[in-house]
């Protein structure tokens, strides 16, 4: 019996290996007989040890008056009913002819359902993202991993297999809970479509978080061992937090841009899947529908309809899995170049907006629109941040653009395309551009939602807040340019400190001072400051933050230039004296 699960298994690798060589390599290391054997065991017990558990939570031989999976009501001339208990009221324990207790099953399956889905979607997730970063890291480690960039892989094959090999235990434990999760479904009442579209949003959600973790195990950080359990945890904390606001949904939620990120966890979707069930709230007391079905997005109700939901999940999934396929596609070849071209971030940068800005209008009244729109600029500043990342580029590459355009002596309409374009060339037009892209997408909304008099206090904190963007962009563009050896750590420390001080002035003014609103546009949210903020002290603010720019700017390109020169000099010296030598 050994041998012949042991050879089944070899079969299933080669076949592997005929579709996919790196998911050959992947699976020889880690998909054998002892470890599939292991998974196993652990996979078939603890369903066992569930079911198990939720067996001897039946009131099979209780004599209570009242239980969770009892069925009935009390009698009429019952004298501790009390009508503020719905637990005791919607949950009496009727006895049948033989004096059992008449079970409500349909409840106790959704429970059990319930349960393996929240388990499988922290499992999963949680562990696969860590297998990822930890084989990403061990392969810089043993220096492998430029080997397989030197081979005649293409990315997406040599990332397929790195998804689908590297987690595969993981993928065969899910694999063995799949009968009891779908059993437990079906006997819930819940539509087969519906189970079949959850099944499609947890895919989606782990293609999403798995390519994020080869992403960052792709960063040339010698701490990258360290991100494996960093990420993991953070990831661990997301998932609870939503797994709370998920299953207790009823009990309150934000109904702003920050539901947004609410969406990327896959178990928001059992909330329609529980309601499929038709067992009122009351019953099951879990994943409320006040939370979601009552989000708007442009003023539309597309979370009351389950399909409408999914889908939008699954194209939220989509086209965030896709920006960052082409960072990984970008970096793996070429390690040391920027992470997104300047096209790809416009594209991105509209497709956040778009997506963000309509979950803004979910009220009517002019103080919850404006609230909004300040955890919005929050939201922008935080996507800018990744952008400036991602679009800056190194000492060295600034360094080759700078002598390569001084040797064309290229003339202003090829630089300005060059800057909006390039690769090489520096991020700060990039960055304006995709601020522009921000400013004149919102500033129609800002227009037609009803804000009454916090309109014109929103377009100056947007425009204020895209302004010092585009400032910290610059310095940390700036701070690239430095020949420490330690150049990106710092320009992280000095963007840090320069978004943190000026949110600790604020603390301390507003320990002496009880309106600290007028200074509020001095911070990445100046948005915060209300309608104070529109006023000559913005508009002094604005133009200091325009000469800020314009300042360093121009000193960034007398730096270019002097690179550039010198560089070239340099060369031109190295070249001459190659000549004479021969």
């Amino acid at each position: 019996m050994v041998s012949i699960l042991n050879k089944f298994i070899n079969q299933f690798i080669e076949r592997a290996g005929d579709f996919n060589p790196q998911l050959f390599r992947e699976l020889k290391s880690r998909f054998n007989f002892r470890n599939v054997l292991l998974v196993s065991a652990i996979g078939i017990l603890g369903q066992i040890a569930l079911c198990f558990l939720f067996v001897s939570s039946l009131p099979l031989h209780s004599r209570r008056s009242y239980d969770r999976y009892c069925l009935g009501s009390p009698p009429p001339d019952w004298n501790n009913y009390d009508p503020s208990n719905n637990y005791i009221t919607e949950h009496f324990c009727t006895k049948d002819l033989l004096g059992q207790a008449v079970i409500n099953w349909q409840l106790w399956w959704l429970d059990l359902f319930t349960t393996v889905s929240v388990i499988g979607i922290t499992i999963l997730l949680v562990v696969g993202t860590y297998l990822l970063i930890a084989d990403l890291a061990k392969e810089q480690r043993r220096g492998t991993l430029n080997f397989i960039r030197l081979s005649p892989q293409s990315v997406k094959t040599i990332f397929l297999g790195k998804l689908l090999g590297v987690p595969a235990l993981l993928y065969w434990l899910t694999f063995l809970t799949i009968p009891l999760h779908f059993v437990a479904g079906i006997l819930a009442n819940i539509p087969v479509l519906l189970i079949l579209a959850f099944y499609g949003v947890l895919i989606a959600s782990c293609a999403f978080f798995f390519h994020l973790a080869l992403l960052i195990g792709l960063t040339n950080s010698k701490s990258v061992s360290f991100h494996s359990f960093a990420v993991s945890g953070g990831l661990l904390f997301y998932l609870m937090i939503m797994m709370g606001t998920t299953l207790w949904g009823d009990r309150g939620g934000s109904h702003s841009p920050l539901d947004w990120a609410g969406l990327f966890y896959p178990g928001k979707a059992l909330v329609y899947l529980a309601q499929s069930t038709f067992l009122p709230f009351k019953t099951v007391t879990y994943l409320g529908d006040a939370n979601l079905n009552q989000l708007l997005w442009y003023g539309q109700p597309i979370f009351n309809y389950a399909w409408s939901a999914i889908a939008f999940m699954l194209i939220n999934y989509g086209i965030w899995t896709y920006g960052i396929t082409q960072a990984i596609n970008r970096r793996f070849r070429r390690p040391h170049s920027v992470w997104l071209s300047k096209k790809q971030s416009y594209g991105l940068t509209l497709s956040f907006i778009v997506i963000t800005l309509g979950f803004v209008p979910q009220s009517t009244s002019s103080t919850p629109l404006y609230y909004n729109f300040v955890i919005l600029q929050f939201l922008i500043f935080a996507c800018f941040m990744v952008l400036t990342g991602a679009l800056s580029p190194q000492r060295q590459t600034l360094q080759d653009w700078a002598r390569h355009r001084h040797q064309l002596n290229q003339t202003p309409r090829s630089l300005i395309k060059d800057l909006i374009w390039g690769e090489q060339s520096p991020s700060s037009v990039a960055i304006a551009v995709n601020g522009g892209i921000v400013f004149l997408y919102t500033l129609p909304a800002t227009l037609i939602f009803p804000l009454d008099n916090y309109r014109l206090a929103v377009m100056m904190g947007l425009l204020l807040g895209l302004s010092i963007n585009l400032f910290y962009a610059l310095v940390f563009q700036r701070l690239l340019l430095l020949k420490t050896s330690n150049r990106l750590i710092g320009a992280v420390s000095v963007l840090a400190m320069l978004t943190i001080f000026p949110l600790i002035a604020v603390v301390i003014v507003g320990a002496r001072f009880t309106s600290i609103s007028s200074i509020w546009f001095l911070t990445f949210m100046p948005m915060v400051g209300g309608q104070l903020i529109f006023g000559i002290g913005s508009v002094m603010a604005l133009l200091g933050q325009w000469t800020l720019i314009v300042l360093i700017s121009g000193e960034m390109t007398q730096k270019l230039k002097s690179i550039s020169s010198s560089e070239s000099k340099r060369l031109t010296e190295n070249s001459a004296q190659f000549s004479l030598s021969k």
